[in-house]
């Protein structure tokens, strides 16, 4: 048995290629997506995108973003034939080990949103 695994930022999953991902999700194909969720656009400076949370400061968000961030998890969980979990990358290991393991074994697309510390959130990540 072929197991497919896709890695994507949040931008992509949750902006740019987010048409895409919907699509894959929506299929009944055996594919496991992992989002490192920054909640910014941490690539090019950290631009406020559909991850980031309301009320964010931003490089060019000031005054904080004014609308929600998209749910993601509940969006695809919309289909009723998607596994969707939630990690913290670097916070509860047994967690994210377990989330892993279920969307591997899951016959079906499976979804895990990664929350990932960047240094735009005031992490020193040296």
């Amino acid at each position: 048995m072929r197991i497919y695994l896709l890695i994507g930022g949040d931008g992509w999953a949750y902006d740019i290629g987010f048409g895409g991902l919907d699509h894959v999700l929506s299929l009944t194909e055996n594919v496991n997506i992992l989002v490192l969720d920054t909640q910014c656009y941490s690539n090019t400076g950290g631009q406020a995108s559909k991850a980031t949370p309301l009320g964010a400061v931003t490089k060019f968000g000031e005054h904080g973003k004014r609308k929600a961030r998209k749910d993601l998890g509940v969006s695809m969980m919309m289909y009723g034939h998607v596994y969707v979990a939630q990690i913290s990358l670097g916070a509860q290991l047994n967690q994210t080990v377990k989330a892993i393991q279920e969307a591997e074994a899951y016959p079906g697309p499976s979804l895990i949103i990664a929350y990932s510390p960047c240094e735009e959130h005031g992490y020193d990540l040296a």
